[in-house]
């Protein structure tokens, strides 16, 4: 049986368009409503707010109709939505206002598919996704893997991330002058606070290289951008950044981590405890005595812990000697445990000096 997506679409050329001006279809939403499958968040005071949900289906046979499909202005509103307004709901826990806007943007995402939506539009929808999984990777970094699973957050993390660089490529490619001015189009958003998603190429590039900085595929892809992308002060910091990180010179890794922004320090917190770990043992070769010892204020201004305290938690934790407030560097006592000493997140609105938390999704 072929599919409704070969139906509608003869040639790979073609796409289907969506005819569905709503968040969620109206097929959805009776069998929804039927079942009582309406989700806590899709209540707003005594009224519903429902936004289609992710749904798997093989070869797309049932989903690549046009009425279950919504147009590129509707997946721009339904964002916008997502994000500024459902992730600022503080009457359920951020767990659930996780899983229910990492459903609906799935949804989003395969609305995108299936319709084929050109290059600019996708660029538009992917940039604020890209925001969301990296600052709710930091965000819920301290709960049990029952409640937020980082390793499947980064997965969605990459694949938005290759799919909008993807394609920027694709459109420097091609000789469209009016593509590429529409590449830099700001998403408005239509509330009270005149807040509005943007599109920022840069920061997706630096959260790219920070976002794996263990591996050197973005370093490459840094040197083939163009030498105006280059020059951007973000961007070279993210290289910078990575760079000191291969070479080994966490100290000075640590020190350019206060040039960040929220998001583009979001992407770093990941690896602290990992640079942590390597800082350490490199610090237990480098001060090895068995007399002198370091202020472990020091090692905390030196490794960016919140205080001395967990400076000292954290060398003990790796066989180190915490004689008072300081610490004993030895070698031979270094231990590579096998999991890492997890530092907590500090509050990013404060650190920041943060607005509104949806400020996240809207800062340029």
């Amino acid at each position: 049986m072929s599919s409704y997506f070969d139906y509608y679409c003869k040639r790979k050329s073609d796409t289907i368009a969506g005819t569905c001006y709503s968040m969620c279809p109206e097929e959805e939403i009776k069998l929804r409503e039927t079942s009582k499958l309406i989700h806590v968040l899709e209540v707003v005071g005594s009224k519903r707010q429902l936004v289609k949900s992710y749904c798997r289906s093989a070869a797309d046979l049932h989903i690549a109709v046009p009425k279950l499909l919504r147009p590129y202005s509707v997946l721009t509103h339904t964002v916008e939505y997502l994000l500024v307004k459902v992730t600022q709901r503080d009457d359920v826990p951020q767990p659930v206002v996780y899983d229910f806007v990492n459903d609906r943007l799935r949804a989003v995402r395969q609305d995108m598919t299936i319709q084929r939506l050109p290059y600019d539009e996708c660029v538009n929808l992917l940039e604020p996704m890209v925001r969301f999984y990296v600052y709710y990777g930091y965000l819920l970094n301290d709960l049990l893997l029952k409640d937020f699973d980082p390793h499947l957050n980064k997965k969605y993390l990459l694949e938005c991330t290759k799919w909008f660089l993807s394609c920027c490529d694709s459109i420097t490619e091609r000789p469209d002058s009016e593509l590429i001015d529409r590449l830099s189009r700001f998403l408005h958003v239509s509330n009270n606070n005149d807040r509005r998603l943007v599109c920022d190429k840069v920061l997706i590039e630096c959260l790219y290289i920070l976002c794996n900085l263990d591996n050197i595929h973005p370093l490459y892809r840094y040197i083939k951008l163009s030498k105006e992308m280059k020059s951007n002060s973000k961007l070279q910091l993210a290289y910078k950044i990575a760079i000191s990180n291969m070479e080994g010179n966490y100290i000075k890794v640590f020190r350019l981590l206060d040039q960040l922004c929220p998001l583009t320090y979001c992407a770093v917190f990941a690896y602290l405890p990992t640079l942590q770990r390597r800082c350490l043992q490199v610090l237990s070769h480098g001060y090895h005595n068995k007399r002198l010892t370091v202020p472990s204020d020091v090692i905390a201004r030196w490794l960016r812990f919140p205080d001395r305290q967990e400076a000292k938690t954290t060398c003990q934790y790796y066989g180190l000697t915490v004689d008072g407030d300081a610490v004993r560097f030895d070698k031979t006592q270094f231990k590579m445990n096998d999991r890492l000493h997890q530092v907590k997140t500090e509050d990013l609105i404060t650190k920041f000096n943060i607005n509104n938390p949806s400020d996240i999704y809207t800062y340029t």
